[in-house]
């Protein structure tokens, strides 16, 4: 192997795992209409949908999320949310009553398999319903999170992006009720 080919291919691995953002034009565009919003005063949409209030009722079957921070959202796709329920049992034992609520605890709630995708159903300007899997219904819902991994979707195919400005995506976003 040559000299360049060596050096070739040692770039490659370190461009793979930069730290640096793949496209500086994303950046510095956002940067410059936050620095216009904030510092000039003027009024450019600057950040992306922000989640504003999540509404979910214990034993329901749909979850919804209204966004500020732009006058309407885009949904360009159904890939993202999750949630996390828990399940109440219970058991009689030498007649004494036991209630056992089967969740996660702690670091235990970072296991990834034990998060269930929710679909989303139905969107208005601002809000989006989700429903939750036959599975979870009448469970508690205990979390509820958007783009909550490492690499959560493919370089800008977020599911929630503001409609007046196509370059802004909603934020990750997890609640934990």
């Amino acid at each position: 192997m040559s000299d360049v080919e060596i050096f070739c291919s040692r770039f490659n691995i370190i461009h793979l795992f930069s730290v640096h953002p793949r496209t500086k034009h994303d950046v510095g565009y956002r940067l410059s209409r936050s620095g216009l919003a904030v510092a000039y005063g003027q009024q450019v949409e600057f950040q992306g949908p922000i989640v504003q209030n999540v509404a979910y009722s214990n034993g329901s079957d749909t979850v919804k999320i209204t966004y500020t921070a732009v006058s309407s959202i885009d949904l360009r796709n159904q890939n993202g949310f999750e949630v996390l329920t828990f399940a109440f049992s219970s058991y009689v034992n030498n007649d004494r009553f036991f209630v056992l609520k089967v969740c996660c605890i702690g670091s235990g709630c970072l296991d990834d398999n034990k998060w269930v995708p929710a679909n989303v159903t139905s969107k208005d300007a601002l809000t989006i319903t989700l429903t939750i899997s036959s599975s979870c219904v009448g469970q508690q819902l205990y979390g509820l999170r958007y783009l909550w991994h490492e690499t959560p979707c493919p370089f800008k195919q977020a599911a929630i992006y503001s409609s007046t400005d196509p370059n802004l995506p909603s934020p990750p976003y997890l609640k934990i009720f």
